[in-house]
């Protein structure tokens, strides 16, 4: 089963903001809650392109603190024979691998796991009403990308 991932993250190298997963089958959106978003040292950028479209009527997230994102991901796979996740950019997969570890030498239960990182573009998409840097959209844009280039 593919899933296509993308994050928000408050600047090069930031704190998870945002992750999404767009499946074949489902989606997941997590945000981060508005307290924990706050606490970051915000960059002007993200608060300008980023924060604005967290939320957005055909993409709301699951709102939960950072500690939690591992157990959403774990449930939202399960089941899932042989997930692959696809990402177009190093840090998604870095910030997908780190929400999965919940505390020293413990991980979450996931099925087995292929992480495959493609150069691809998400946009321009043709998808209507997508909005650029929110991460379901970035995922669900990353999703027809590749699937129109037939690369997967």
């Amino acid at each position: 089963m593919l899933y296509f991932l993308d994050c928000e993250f408050n600047g090069f190298g930031g704190d998870l903001i945002s992750l999404a997963l767009a499946g074949e089958v489902g989606e997941l959106y997590l945000a981060r809650p508005e307290d924990e978003l706050n606490a970051l040292a915000g960059h002007a950028w993200v608060a300008d392109h980023v924060l604005p479209f967290l939320s957005l009527p055909d993409a709301r997230p699951e709102v939960m603190p950072l500690d939690q994102f591992g157990r959403a991901i774990q449930a939202f796979l399960a089941g899932s024979p042989a997930p692959t996740i696809v990402a177009d950019w190093p840090e998604d997969l870095m910030h997908l691998m780190q929400c999965l570890i919940i505390k020293p030498g413990q991980m979450v239960k996931i099925p087995d796991l292929t992480l495959r990182l493609m150069s691809a573009s998400a946009y321009p998409t043709d998808i209507e009403k997508a909005v650029k840097h929110n991460a379901l959209w970035d995922a669900r844009a990353l999703r027809r990308a590749v699937r129109a280039d037939h690369r997967i």
